[in-house]
């Protein structure tokens, strides 16, 4: 999964991690 967003930079490196690991969740065992 991308996002992306007319300003990338908006978001900072934690919330970028924090989208990564609730994808990666959601690829592992689905949505809740």
């Amino acid at each position: 999964m991308k996002i992306y967003l007319a300003n990338p930079r908006g978001f900072c490196a934690g919330v970028d991690r924090a989208i990564d690991i609730v994808d990666l969740s959601l690829k592992k065992y689905g949505a809740p």
